[in-house]
């Protein structure tokens, strides 16, 4: 996510944000009931819930009104972008669980200066994120899988909303004592060429869940990962059947690396006959506020036209995104 120069006194953006006046882990259990991803902050002294920030105050005053509803002390707070983040509480810090050899890839956020801003950005979407360490210095951890695969879906998700996120495989950190195999493991890569990235969406549609890699430097398709030589001929086969020579090599994080596959430019050109717009209704001063989460957005007549996607489940998730920062925004066909 790009970020904005900074803006005179009297341009300075407001934003709203709902706190919920409780530390009991009990209450953090009823307002995450409706507000996912509430948790722990700690301000003026003391430790209260935040449970949603808002550009709109009528958007933070309705969530207000819904978390009254549960009997628990709520107010609604404005702050300026210049204002330093509330910094996470924990009344019981968390630490990382021990290595479950089930679960041996991990989604990292890399974070060496401890920037208070990445990390409340980071628990907005994974509010159990935990500390650890990645190559030396601090990271959050978000997740751990059973599967590759898995755990680089999470790290393009992040890595999509600003997050430059990066999956680790733990089994490597626990060499000193290394675990069995974990039946689901992934020991073996599929891995077809693909210098000029043409054949990913053919073999997506395949083998869904190819993934695009470099690994050891070139420009591959990651059709599957397997545990065993014997199922990953099996792949290789399948796909000669289908004109595609393809290779099986050693899965290993150290000679890979994910290549980010992103939706059409905001800049579609008009013509196009297909495609979904990702638009915000427009008013006073929104565009600047739009733009801290699309550089691009433009006005389009009566609408903030946010992004430009060819696939509906891409702006779906890009309108999701938008209505947790407090935008009501919403999808139209491309015209």
């Amino acid at each position: 996510m790009a970020s904005l120069l900074a803006l005179p006194p009297a341009f300075a953006l407001i934003r709203y944000q709902v706190h919920v006046l409780a530390e009991r882990p009990e209450a953090l259990a009823q307002v995450r009931r409706q507000v996912p991803d509430a948790y722990f902050v700690q301000g003026d002294g003391q430790v209260f819930i935040l449970a949603g920030t808002f550009v709109n105050r009528s958007h933070a005053q309705r969530r207000q009104a819904e978390l009254e509803q549960l009997g628990l002390p709520v107010r609604v707070v404005s702050r300026q972008d210049r204002d330093p983040p509330l910094p996470p509480a924990f009344l019981a810090p968390p630490t990382a669980p021990p290595f479950d050899p089930q679960r041996p890839f991990a989604t990292q956020v890399p974070n060496p200066s401890r920037d208070p801003r990445l990390e409340e950005r980071v628990r907005r979407f994974f509010p159990q994120a935990i500390e650890v360490r990645y190559r030396g210095q601090p990271a959050l951890q978000t997740g751990t899988f059973s599967r590759l695969s898995l755990a680089q879906e999470q790290a393009r998700w992040l890595t999509a909303q600003g997050l430059p996120a990066v999956v680790v495989s733990l089994a490597e950190e626990n060499a000193a004592s290394p675990p069995e195999e974990p039946a689901q493991g992934e020991r073996y890569w599929v891995l077809v060429a693909d210098p000029s990235g043409e054949k990913l969406a053919a073999l997506e549609h395949l083998l869904p869940g190819s993934l695009p890699l470099i690994y050891d430097s070139r420009r591959v398709v990651r059709t599957g990962g397997f545990a065993d030589l014997a199922t990953a001929s099996e792949q290789v086969r399948y796909l000669a059947s289908h004109g595609y020579e393809a290779g099986i090599f050693p899965a290993d994080l150290r000679r890979s690396q994910p290549i980010l596959v992103r939706d059409s430019p905001p800049s579609l050109p008009e013509a196009s006959s297909a495609g979904f717009w990702v638009v915000v209704q427009a008013g006073e001063e929104a565009l600047p506020k739009v733009r801290q989460f699309a550089p691009d957005a433009f006005v389009r007549g009566s609408v903030i036209q946010v992004g430009t996607y060819r696939q509906r489940a891409n702006a779906e998730r890009a309108r999701r995104s938008l209505a947790e920062a407090g935008f009501d925004a919403r999808i139209l066909p491309v015209k």
